[in-house]
């Protein structure tokens, strides 16, 4: 028993302490991560601190006059906030602010793997708990959602939607355990509103249940319903302000997400009332009423949801920014490392579907595996949709596999004391064992490191913008959040939809002829202009336009209203920073 328990503590503390090793020794510890939500992230967070309002989620200084408003959560950025207060006792701000988002993603794991060992041990014991411990560190003991600094809200939110699959296995369907569940499903949407296909597979298989198994899962029903009503309800008090509680957003917790949430929870509530003791024919009927209510309330508070945010985008926009979105893209999208990526994406998700498939033929756990199979299925179809719900396939995953590792592991040494064959069951569970055969046989690609955004974005050109007057950029989008978190700039665009707009406004400037590039500056209020030649979105609008303005830029042909601000440090630097000269400037006479 002791053991066990030491063995468990021990492969609880693995995969943080490795991420914090793996990042040192990468000599990336105390960083903000690459990708740009991580960076944004921590612009909204020192926003926050510099005093903008709890409710106040505008981006003043990316877009056109006004700002965008994020469709971004605080809830996500209260952890963060705690290890800040927690760190700022005895060091100072910026170096707490330094700790504080270090430190979080590691830990959070510690969520995911919590929630996934709660499941597994419900259903096979230590054994199985276990085995999912043992497959987790080689699942998320790598996993970049999770390095220090990767403070973007997706490790939150995998956490939370790993104890809440972890609560709702619950065999004996104890309220507060499914209450539990609803609650952190309630906490994963109003984080981020890319869960909902997730959440509803959850709320339907809570729902199947009931209406499988009548009063044995009344108890969790009423939980459940309860918790995912209470959860959307403080979660909506505590992010949104007063005057915007009738607006409706589709892309973020708002008033249709809300009432639509409710109008399930608490029906649920109701139906497990009234209905768990009669026949199965009305406890279906109970749960179409409970269907309809949601349907009906969705399509009066807000229609519009039942389309796609992204389907308003104009089509220049969608095909010069948003198909060159890499995590947008669908998984089948050509690249030269297409079967490398889709056996890493989704070989673990296809065998964690057949092998719950096969447990349902075998009827084992009919319970848990059809949940599972209601979960990797739809991560395969978002997947396809969008490549990065492939995180969430390989979360589903994971206890699944982990339950057939045990298994093959007790058939095994029960035939021989000294069989093996389990390692075999673990290697196949791993993703990067599918990725090998393509990346065998996948040709090998050059790669041009200069538009890269740490080499084109160096301290030098940090110190060069911040020496020049507080202005607006004009630069590639990619840039944006790292112009804002290392500058005291305002930037035309960034990868945010919501800033359709200022994307939209700087693809108009950068494909620009030479007669309308000057105007469209000033209309724009650009003060600088950022350029990298290898960057990938001026290669792009280079190609697409070479007589626009990012193409003659690219080319050194500089006209006479952009000035070339001598970049300050000794590094040579692909990048270059030129200050508009205005019209009626003594400099624009020419």
């Amino acid at each position: 028993m002791r053991q066990m328990d030491i063995r468990t503590v021990l492969l609880f503390l693995a995969v943080p302490v490795w991420l914090v090793i793996s990042s040192a020794v990468q000599g990336d510890l105390g960083k903000i991560g690459p990708d740009g939500d991580d960076v944004m992230r921590l612009v909204q967070i020192k926003d926050l601190l510099a005093g903008q309002a709890w409710f106040d989620m505008h981006q003043y200084r990316m877009g056109p006059d006004g700002g965008t408003p994020m469709h971004w959560s605080r809830l996500a950025d209260l952890p963060v906030l705690a290890l800040y207060a927690l760190f700022s006792l005895f060091m100072s701000a910026d170096s707490a602010l330094v700790w504080a988002y270090s430190a979080w993603p590691p830990l959070s794991v510690l969520v995911v793997v919590a929630g996934l060992y709660v499941g597994a041990r419900h259903l096979d014991g230590k054994g199985g708990g276990l085995a999912c411990l043992v497959l987790s560190v080689f699942v998320f003991s790598t996993h970049y959602r999770f390095a220090p600094g990767a403070l973007d809200h997706h490790g939150l939110q995998l956490g939370l939607l790993a104890l809440a699959i972890g609560l709702a296995l619950d065999p004996q369907r104890r309220a507060a355990r499914l209450a539990g569940s609803g609650l952190a499903l309630a906490a994963s949407v109003a984080i981020g509103g890319e869960v909902y296909v997730f959440v509803a597979a959850m709320c339907g298989f809570v729902a199947l249940d009931w209406l499988i198994a009548g009063t044995a899962a009344r108890r969790g029903a009423i939980g459940f319903g309860a918790g995912l009503a209470a959860g959307l309800e403080l979660a909506f008090f505590a992010t949104i302000p007063p005057g915007q509680y009738e607006m409706v957003a589709c892309d973020a917790l708002s008033s249709v997400s809300l009432l639509a949430g409710l109008a399930g929870g608490l029906g649920l509530v109701a139906a497990a009332l009234a209905a768990s003791r009669r026949p199965w024919p009305l406890r279906l009927g109970a749960l179409v009423g409970v269907g309809a209510i949601c349907v009906a309330t969705l399509l009066l508070a807000g229609p519009q949801c039942l389309s796609n945010p992204l389907d308003d985008l104009s089509p220049e926009v969608k095909t010069l920014w948003l198909d060159r979105v890499d995590e947008a893209r669908s998984v089948f999208s050509g690249r030269d490392d297409l079967i490398a990526r889709l056996g890493f994406c989704l070989g673990i998700t296809l065998l964690a579907l057949g092998v719950s498939l096969w447990s349902l033929h075998r009827r084992r756990q009919v319970r848990a595996h059809l949940l599972f199979i209601l979960l990797l299925v739809a991560a395969l179809g978002m997947s396809v949709y969008q490549v990065r719900f492939y995180v969430f396939g390989h979360l589903f995953a994971v206890i699944p596999l982990g339950l057939w590792i045990a298994d093959v592991y007790r058939s095994g040494k029960a035939r021989n004391p000294s069989s093996v064959t389990y390692i075999g069951a673990l290697a196949l569970s791993l993703p990067f064992l599918w990725a090998l055969p393509g990346v065998f046989i996948a040709p090998e690609v050059q790669t041009n490191r200069a538009g890269d955004k740490a080499d084109c974005l160096q301290d030098d050109s940090f110190t060069t913008l911040n020496a020049l007057p507080p202005g607006r950029v004009l630069a590639s989008a990619d840039f944006g959040p790292i112009l804002l978190n290392k500058t005291r700039h305002s930037v035309l665009q960034g990868n945010y939809h919501r800033n359709h707009e200022g994307i939209s406004h700087a693809i108009d400037l950068l494909l620009s002829g030479e007669g309308k590039s000057r105007e469209l500056l000033a209309v724009n209020g650009i003060d600088y202009v950022v350029t990298c030649p290898a960057d990938a979105e001026t290669v792009l609008l280079s190609a697409h336009d070479p007589g626009g303005l990012a193409a003659r830029l690219r080319q050194d042909e500089v006209p006479d209203y952009l000035v070339p601000v001598p970049m300050r440090g000794d590094m040579d630097l692909p990048s270059r920073i030129f200050r508009v000269v205005p019209k009626d400037s003594p400099e624009g006479d020419f």
